[in-house]
């Protein structure tokens, strides 16, 4: 707050708040308080002790603080990037970050200089294969907090794919990072079904492409994929030609077309993006990946067999 002093000339005055006691535990564990006097006006300065969660869930904790001090929110940030910045003035929320940014709308004052991490200012059209993977098994676990340590050991992930996979799904706003003691963990304030219709806009096509292969060419490390799983996970009747799925280059298949020749001496193979197996931790595509890479088939009763699953897993 020393900054508004230099950039605006006005005294502040910080000093401890006696009323955090009151607060329930998720708020003293998301932030640190203190009241201040600006230019004689008062409030509540906020600091997050870790990553910022949704504008959403913020509003929710700016309304709960509400009910204790009827003075203004004041969230002091270490940094910021321009899209937060943007989400924080669409909602009216005051903020300061010290030498870049203020902006305290209850006394007038707008000002920034700069935005923190430029390069990621661009929310991505589509989830990267790795976020996608951490996403679902995210859901996998019933929209339970999930450690990251586990998480990378479960689908495999290196430490830099974990923590890149876990920041893009923080950037789109689809979880939040919280640190418990040591632990590094996931957590969601949306239920699994609100999760996943929110991520929807954001899933990306699993199956690279579609090639064709005898049934002599059959490995046993492919996966029933497309509409042959989702007949084996309901009412659906298998189709003519069975799908396979599998997480091998094309060039393995040297004997392959990208036409159907004939139905009854070849089956369809699809080419993963990512292995879905990793996520069920089973010989079967977990469900939020096999409808997602069925997203686009118009039939009414594929869609209906897509929704009965999903609400399966909302149950």
């Amino acid at each position: 707050m020393e900054y508004l002093e230099r950039v605006l000339g006005v005294k502040v005055i910080r000093s401890k708040w006696d009323k955090e006691n009151k607060l329930p535990y998720y708020l003293v564990d998301r932030y640190s308080f203190e009241l201040a006097k600006i230019d004689e006006m008062s409030v509540l300065i906020v600091k997050p002790k870790g990553e910022l969660d949704t504008i959403n869930a913020i509003k929710k904790h700016i309304s709960r603080l509400g009910g204790i001090i009827s003075c203004p929110v004041v969230f002091e940030l270490s940094e910021i990037t321009r899209q937060r910045k943007k989400s924080f003035i669409d909602a009216r929320i005051p903020f300061v970050v010290a030498g870049k940014q203020i902006y305290l709308p209850f006394m007038g004052m707008l000002l920034w200089e700069k935005c923190d991490r430029e390069q990621n200012l661009t929310i991505p059209n589509r989830l990267q294969p790795s976020s996608q993977m951490l996403l679902f098994a995210f859901l996998q676990g019933k929209g339970k907090p999930m450690q990251m340590s586990r998480m990378a050991e479960q689908l495999q992930f290196s430490a830099m794919t974990i923590s890149r996979a876990a920041s893009q799904l923080t950037e789109v706003g689809l979880l939040q990072k919280k640190m418990v003691g040591n632990q590094k963990l996931l957590v969601s304030e949306l239920t699994s079904e609100e999760l996943f219709r929110k991520a929807e806009p954001f899933l990306a096509a699993p199956v690279k492409k579609t090639i064709y292969i005898s049934k002599t060419d059959k490995q046993e490390d492919m996966f029933l994929s497309g509409l042959t799983a989702l007949a084996e996970e309901t009412m659906l009747n298998p189709p003519i030609m069975e799908t396979l799925g599998c997480v091998c280059p094309e060039r393995d298949f040297p004997d392959r077309s990208n036409q159907l020749i004939d139905a009854e001496m070849q089956c369809a193979l699809q080419l993963w993006r990512y292995d879905p197996r990793l996520i069920s931790q089973s010989s079967r595509i977990d469900v939020f990946s096999l409808a997602t890479s069925l997203k686009d088939e118009s039939d009414e009763r594929v869609e209906q067999c897509i929704e009965e699953l999903l609400k399966k897993e909302w149950r």
